[in-house]
């Protein structure tokens, strides 16, 4: 039975020490992590897909996307190793977009699971990205908790011609020993594919990225699990709205008619089903005779919008995600929207924190193959992760950080929800060793490169006349370009 169960009489329910119950003799620990990611969930929402909660599916991309933009990436180093270094600088700018699929992946579902493989058709590491719902069975040491065999099954849908699909099963375990693999389903595709059971030579096998998940728990929870049923709550509603409106349309009243006929005559109808009450621009009626008017229930919706504002804010603080990273602009005083923006920074540094060991396992895993593929007899010393290090990344995996960042930005200043002072601090809060800047030289950037843009975007001949910000310098290539465009129209 449920604890609350709001249907007792209130001198039957003792609610004086609800947090705790009577000692038991044994307690009870789930070492079998039975609790699949349900994907087909999770996914449709994200991508708002799923039946029964569409109207909701657009306020559930924001809780998702947006910190993972600001999240940016896991720089692994380590100290006094040039050649593994270079391994993982390249790891970093081969599998930067994997990255951002791990972070959306691991919020959005609870759990991703990361597989780091040497594809012999390929001649090339993969990461192998397995969903938390093929993930059957989790074998853990009784006494260290540690995984040893990680179960998978899935069904795989493949094409086999034009138009004809079939579909075959895969079923795998992993083990630090051994990999094996068996095929079953369609004749004319598991025939090539055979099972095997290979030797796992480095021991490595897939690799989970939990989210907020409780200590000694394999798996995490999806950060949708706080506010699913206020989805559904205000998709139930927003569909009732809609209804309400669909159906109360404005109605004609006609009153003090002796006769419809004569009435629909003098108007110019031939029948009452002619009158469509959105086209009509002249009605005709006889003094103190007749009067028509068109009702409508004023004020009917309001209780829905009420409840939609309402379920919007529930929304929003049950998420924990701060306000201004759902495109909304801050309610209050200076000093409430500075506490949102450092309360979205510590969100993403949460976030960040959670994902620490998996990656350091990650990059270490992906190093050991590597180092046997190409026979680095070195040791790979430890490895540490730092975020958005930009000083330690190529100029490609930089630009990527920070093409990251500013979609996060852009949906904020887009919706006017922070101002250039909580734009700086943001930055700063993010990549404290990317500027040197104070708040002056970073407005007086941001006016610069807004002129920039203006002048970018506008015509040649709405700027011939106005020198403003065209050149570089004055005897610079913009500047000698636009000598040449002027013998040019000479």
């Amino acid at each position: 039975m449920a604890l609350f169960d709001w249907l007792k009489k209130k001198d039957t329910m003792d609610l004086s020490n609800i947090t705790k119950q009577p000692r038991r003799d044994k307690g009870v620990v789930d070492f079998t992590e039975s609790l699949q990611a349900n994907l087909d969930l999770t996914r449709g929402l994200y991508h708002n897909t799923y039946p029964g909660l569409k109207l909701a599916g657009g306020l559930a991309f924001a809780p998702i996307a947006v910190p993972v933009w600001f999240m940016g990436l896991p720089v692994p180093v380590i100290d006094d190793n040039e050649t593994i270094q270079k391994l993982l600088d390249e790891l970093l700018k081969n599998f930067a977009m994997d990255l951002e699929q791990i972070h959306i992946q691991c919020h959005r579902d609870g759990t991703i699971w990361v597989f780091p493989k040497w594809s012999a058709k390929l001649n090339k590491l993969v990461w192998e990205f397995i969903g938390d719902d093929i993930v059957t069975d989790i074998i853990r040491d009784l006494e260290t908790g540690e995984i040893v065999e990680i179960i998978t099954n899935e069904e795989i849908k493949v094409s086999t011609g034009n138009g004809i699909t079939a579909n075959v099963g895969r079923k795998r375990s992993f083990t630090k020993e051994k990999i094996t693999v068996e095929w079953t389903g369609a004749a004319q595709v598991s025939a090539s594919l055979r099972g095997k059971s290979s030797r796992n030579t480095l021991g490595i096998m897939p690799i989970p990225f939990p989210n907020n998940s409780d200590a000694q728990e394999v798996r995490g929870h999806s950060d949708y699990e706080r506010i699913l049923p206020d989805l559904k709550n205000y998709h139930d509603v927003d569909l009732a709205l809609s209804n309400f409106l669909a159906k109360f349309q404005p109605k004609m009243v006609q009153e003090g008619t002796q006769s419809i006929d004569t009435w629909l005559a003098n108007n110019g109808f031939d029948s009452i089903a002619d009158i469509d009450v959105k086209n009509i621009d002249f009605i005709y009626n006889i003094k103190d005779v007749e009067k028509t008017e068109f009702a409508f229930p004023e004020g009917a919706h309001d209780a829905y919008i009420a409840k939609l504002k309402n379920i919007f804010q529930k929304l929003v603080e049950a998420s924990g995600v701060p306000e201004i990273a759902w495109g909304l602009k801050t309610e209050g005083n200076r000093a409430s929207v500075e506490e949102n923006m450092e309360a979205l920074i510590k969100y993403v540094n949460g976030k960040q924190r959670q994902k620490r060991e998996p990656y350091i396992k990650l990059f270490s895993d992906s190093v050991r193959i590597l180092s046997a593929v190409n026979i680095i007899q070195e040791a790979i010393p430890e490895i540490d992760i730092e975020w958005n290090k930009l000083d330690a990344v190529s100029d490609e995996t930089r630009a990527l950080i920070f093409e990251k960042f500013s979609k996060g930005v852009s949906s904020l200043v887009t919706a006017a929800a922070l101002t250039k002072e909580q734009l700086h601090k943001l930055w700063l809060g993010m990549y404290p060793e990317a500027t040197e800047e104070d708040y002056d030289d970073f407005k007086r950037g941001l006016s610069d490169m807004g002129g920039h843009k203006q002048w970018s975007s506008a015509s040649y001949f709405e700027v011939q006349d106005e020198p403003g910000d065209r050149t570089l310098d004055d005897e610079g290539e913009n500047g000698e370009e636009r000598e040449d465009q002027e013998d040019e129209d000479a």
